[in-house]
């Protein structure tokens, strides 16, 4: 027999809310996590990675090609981080025979080994003969990588060049 008088404990509503709350510590804690991970300018990838190991001979070729035409370049001046953030480039090329390789095309693909995922993509244009430039409207001081493609007529070469850009320059 049961009283009729007994009054509901208050207690049981209580530990009823415990899962739902675990359970929203822990969707907030993963949403938190993934947001960071997201978010990283740190993490990037190679854009085509695939495409690139399976045309892994072709590429071995044109570096073969591009080393055999025995261009070389070179940042002609110091890259510097200017007050407003910008950095001016400057890329020397010369032929064989040491002689300014004047009238090419080139395209810069440029990023802070720090923040990978911050790709910027310059076309240089010829200042004086030999001597390409550009800049890239947003830096930070630091190793940076620069991906180089020359091209003149029929002719493409490629190269990556790792500089310094150190504080300091004008604005």
């Amino acid at each position: 027999m049961t009283s009729s008088n007994q009054v509901p404990s208050r207690a049981g509503r209580l530990w009823a809310w415990v899962p739902v709350l675990l359970l929203g510590t822990m969707f907030v804690g993963l949403g938190t996590a993934a947001y960071v991970a997201i978010d990283d300018p740190s993490f990037a990838l190679e854009p085509n990675y695939y495409d690139k190991a399976v045309h892994w001979d072709e590429t071995q070729l044109q570096a073969r090609q591009s080393s055999a035409l025995g261009l070389k370049l070179a940042v002609a001046a110091p890259l510097s981080l200017a007050a407003d953030g910008r950095v001016d480039v400057q890329l020397r090329v010369t032929d064989q025979l040491e002689g300014a390789f004047s009238g090419a095309q080139i395209s810069l693909e440029a990023f802070p080994n720090a923040y990978a995922s911050r790709v910027q993509h310059v076309s240089l244009h010829e200042s004086t003969p030999g001597v390409y430039s550009g800049h890239l409207a947003r830096g930070v001081a630091g190793l940076w990588e620069l991906r180089v493609v020359v091209k003149r007529g029929a002719l493409r070469y490629g190269e990556v060049l790792r500089c310094d850009v150190v504080k300091g320059g004008a604005a």
